[in-house]
């Protein structure tokens, strides 16, 4: 009897064993499929990888246009920065030398005696005596 129990008991362990085994490979089965699946993921993700970095090269050239861009006006109001003191000094010479023109030509200007509006007075005067001067000559020319 101890042989049918023996047998019972041994098939009963390889059963037991059987099943960790089949357990095993349902692991690996499912951790296979697993690692396909995202074998699959990163080959349909390089289209979108190598977009991505098409995309970035192109944001790169346009940055580095950019930044030449700027670098060239930096070096332009650089420029104008170093030229400013020999502007200023320019400009101050021409304020100073129209100073003193200005104040030449105020020493070479005199008062003029009398009012603007007496002087008109005295030319419309003039212009009636002229005016009246001229009727009586035609006058007495018959003309």
């Amino acid at each position: 009897m101890q042989i049918p129990v023996s047998r019972a008991l041994q098939r009963m362990a390889d059963r037991a064993q059987m099943a960790k085994t089949q357990e095993e490979v349902d692991s690996y089965k499912h951790r296979t499929q697993e690692v396909h699946h995202r074998i699959n993921f990163l080959e349909n993700c390089r289209p979108d990888i190598v977009g991505a970095i098409d995309r970035l090269k192109r944001r790169r050239a346009e940055l580095a246009k950019e930044m030449e861009q700027i670098t060239k006006e930096i070096a332009a109001e650089e420029k104008k920065l170093q030229e400013l003191p020999t502007i200023i000094g320019e400009l101050k010479q021409e304020r100073q030398h129209l100073a003193r023109e200005t104040i030449r030509l105020r020493r070479r200007v005199s008062e003029v005696p009398g009012s603007a509006d007496n002087d008109q007075r005295i030319v419309d005067s003039a212009n009636r005596i002229r005016r009246r001067a001229i009727v009586a000559i035609d006058a007495f020319l018959g003309l």
